[in-house]
């Protein structure tokens, strides 16, 4: 198979369809990748950082996550404007809840503030972090603080299945080229365990039967290059 005309990823609940215009040859693709110069470099980050915020979009619809986390910490236990030292203390928190239990899963992206501080935001389920009801109220969700999270301050809330796109897009957003060359470090952290889609080449028209669902009702976006479509599976 040189030339992709089709992908089709599956969730739990939906199909997304992503037909080409043009179709994609493997071939020209790796030889492109060979060739990236200096100049082009910038471009490449960009097409990085599309990538990465999808991947991301993926974890989100294939997993039960049950709660979103912000992590601060505070300027009398972390410099937070040292990344060394965040990422170090971060790592931590996370090994102790991993040691805790082994169905902790969990989607982190890190954030630099505008004052050059450092915020982690995460999506987590199967927690086993002890948490404390505060009295404040965001988002007409009670928020909750993570007590076993020593340096600093949290604001976690609890989300459901219709928040889950919201939900990508915000953490999704954190994605960016300026973070990634300022860190030079992962632009996430992913849990090992979290589950992802499959995905097919060139099926639209074999073996789910979606063809008939590809209309204005299940469209998502359209490019100069693409055009995407969402079928939730109970149409089906």
């Amino acid at each position: 198979m040189h030339k992709i005309h089709d992908t089709i990823k599956e969730y739990p609940a939906m199909y997304r369809v992503t037909i080409y215009k043009t179709p994609i040859d493997l071939e020209k693709r790796k030889t492109k990748k060979q060739k990236i110069t200096i100049s082009q470099n910038d471009e490449s980050l960009s097409v990085s950082v599309r990538r990465t915020r999808r991947t991301i979009q993926d974890y989100v619809h294939c997993n039960d996550f049950n709660l979103f986390v912000t992590f601060t910490f505070s300027p009398k236990k972390v410099n937070r404007y040292d990344l060394d030292m965040c990422y170090i203390k971060m790592q931590s928190f996370l090994e102790r809840q991993r040691r805790k239990s082994r169905d902790f899963r969990y989607l982190i992206v890190p954030e630099k503030h505008k004052d050059g501080a450092i915020h982690f935001h995460a999506l987590v389920a199967s927690a086993p972090f002890t948490m404390k009801k505060t009295t404040v109220i965001q988002n007409n969700r009670r928020v909750y603080n993570v007590t076993s999270f020593r340096y600093g301050f949290t604001n976690a809330q609890h989300v459901d299945d219709d928040d889950k796109q919201k939900v990508a897009n915000y953490i999704a957003k954190y994605i960016t080229k300026d973070m990634v060359l300022i860190s030079n470090r992962k632009r996430y952290w992913s849990s090992r365990n979290l589950r992802k889609p499959l995905k097919y080449h060139n099926c639209l028209y074999d073996i789910f039967g979606l063809s008939h669902k590809i209309d204005e009702s299940t469209l998502v976006s359209s490019t100069d290059f693409n055009v995407t479509y969402e079928v939730p599976k109970y149409l089906l």
